[in-house]
């Protein structure tokens, strides 16, 4: 086979090879660089989820203590009589008082008039209180927002029944205002900030006390529907504009879980917080990229310019060597075309006349079969007359051809010859091995060996992935006259050619074996 250096490793396919592993590398760092920021920005959403939950905790904890003086009104109750509970409700209320966020401290014993203990008594404030009562008077408990010209509150009340019938009403006002500045020092160090609203959308609290008693619904983009969630753990996560900030952040909105509230909570993150890292990953990502590339493109050149001159010194000894290959290639090719003929000139009128032979005998015993023996003997000579080009065909039509053959030998010696073929793969089929191969084996074993019908002669084909191994049990015929080998001379020189080197016969525990290679 020809070999050119040129053809296997040229500049024009080392340069596609390195085009494509240049593009490789740079598709599998795009990829890679893609893969980190999904991570990252994964990762940023699980810490902006931790804050928001963090967050939520601690003003829903912080909130949800104004509303824990129910039990205290309780226990001062039942520890009290009639003469002195009053004293002890001032004491109570005194004890709140002690809040900087409570206003507006007040109580009242059944329908008597209402004491005021940590607050300046005004006449609008007890109108207020009036109001209020008539309203709520009969509920356990109830809390809601009321406001005035220039006060904005948390308004808390409780309703107890002492055992010997006596009504006691309880309440406070936290001052949100108070309450913006309290929550701005407990959590100033938050990377975040949070507002409450209630269902009406008025914002109870904010970090800017100018947006106090606003609706939120008419400052941002949220909705009524925003409120609405499929469960009380249900929350939405939304890129919007800051109507603090002024700027792009991402808004969780959750349902404030306090008792008696239908509150909401909304904690916001800077999105160019949230977005800092990804945003780096994809800086170093994309530096990264263009250095590979830079440092992909300058190694490729260096060794493109390397590697010409071995490629040329290389081209000049593979034509060198080509040229050689060539003279002896043609050399064996005359030569397997010689053996060739020789070998059918040898075959042909040998076996036709033995054919003939046995056509005549068939003719009177058995016309069926003396028709298939002259359509086979036809068959048989136009693949023996009409050789190929490269003295190359495929198995199956070598296979084809001398199972023709096999039928002509087994209707001359019925019980004499045991022909087997075995094909490990029906693929194989279509590899090739020289013209004549098979018959030449079969022909060989055939004529070496003496066939009865004690001790029959055995021929086995088997067809292998890389091979074809022809074996028969040797019963050699004494003083066999000196063969010219003119088929395996033949054959020979046909793997040469095609630079096959593990043709090869052999006798082995009393058999007879040969070896084809496939070629293809």
């Amino acid at each position: 086979m020809k070999f050119t250096f040129k053809n296997t490793f040229s500049g024009r396919n080392f340069f596609i090879l390195g085009i494509i592993f240049v593009v490789l590398t740079l598709l599998s760092i795009y990829i890679l660089s893609g893969l980190m920021t999904q991570i990252t920005e994964k990762s940023n959403t699980a810490i902006e989820q931790r804050g928001f939950f963090k967050k939520q905790e601690v003003m829903a904890q912080e909130l949800s203590r104004f509303l824990e003086t129910q039990n205290e009104l309780k226990s001062v109750v039942e520890m009290s009589n009639t003469k002195n509970l009053s004293e002890n409700l001032k004491v109570l209320s005194a004890i709140h008082g002690n809040d900087n966020l409570v206003k507006n401290n007040w109580f009242q014993i059944n329908n008597q008039k209402i004491e005021f203990t940590a607050s300046a008594k005004s006449k609008n404030l007890e109108t207020s209180i009036n109001e209020y009562i008539l309203k709520n008077g009969n509920l356990n408990q109830s809390n809601s927002i009321v406001e005035d010209h220039q006060n904005f509150f948390w308004r808390i009340y409780y309703k107890y029944v002492a055992q010997n019938g006596t009504v006691i009403r309880y309440g406070y006002d936290i001052d949100l205002q108070s309450l913006q500045s309290y929550f701005s020092t407990i959590d100033q160090k938050a990377p975040n900030y949070a507002f409450v609203f209630n269902k009406k959308g008025t914002i109870i609290y904010h970090p800017e006390i100018k947006l106090l008693k606003k609706n939120i619904f008419k400052l941002t983009d949220l909705s009524a529907r925003d409120t609405t969630f499929t469960d009380i753990d249900s929350f939405s996560r939304k890129i919007a504009l800051s109507e603090y900030l002024s700027l792009d952040i991402v808004r969780y909105t959750k349902r404030l879980n306090i008792k008696g509230t239908d509150w909401y909570l909304c904690v916001n993150f800077p999105n160019k917080v949230s977005t800092e890292d990804v945003d780096a990953v994809k800086k170093y990502a994309s530096l990264i990229y263009f250095i590979t590339t830079a440092i992909l493109i300058v190694f490729f050149y260096l060794f493109t310019i390397f590697t010409r001159r071995t490629f040329q010194e290389k081209e000049i000894l593979s034509q060198e060597k080509n040229k050689l290959l060539l003279e002896n290639e043609m050399i064996n090719k005359e030569k397997a075309l010689i053996q060739l003929q020789q070998l059918k000139e040898q075959i042909n009128p040998h076996f036709l006349f033995n054919s003939l032979n046995s056509l005549y005998m068939l003719i009177d015993n058995n016309t069926g079969v003396a028709r298939k023996f002259t359509l086979n003997l036809s068959k048989i000579y136009r693949y023996l007359i009409n050789p190929p080009l490269n003295n190359i065909v495929t198995v199956q039509e070598e296979l084809l051809f001398i199972e023709k053959y096999i039928f002509l030998q087994q209707t001359r010696f019925t019980e004499e010859f045991v022909f087997t073929i075995t094909i490990e793969d029906e693929s194989i089929l279509a590899k090739k091995v020289p013209y004549l191969a098979f018959q030449i084996a079969v022909e060989n074993a055939i004529k070496h060996n003496i066939a009865s019908e004690e001790s029959p002669l055995k021929i086995t084909i088997d067809i292998k992935e890389n091979v074809v191994i022809i074996t028969n049990n040797l019963n050699e015929k004494q003083n066999f006259e000196k063969e010219s080998k003119f088929g395996h001379k033949y054959l020979e020189s046909i793997y040469k050619y095609y630079s096959k080197n593990n043709f090869k016969t052999y006798k082995k525990d009393g058999d007879f074996t040969c070896i084809l290679p496939l070629i293809g």
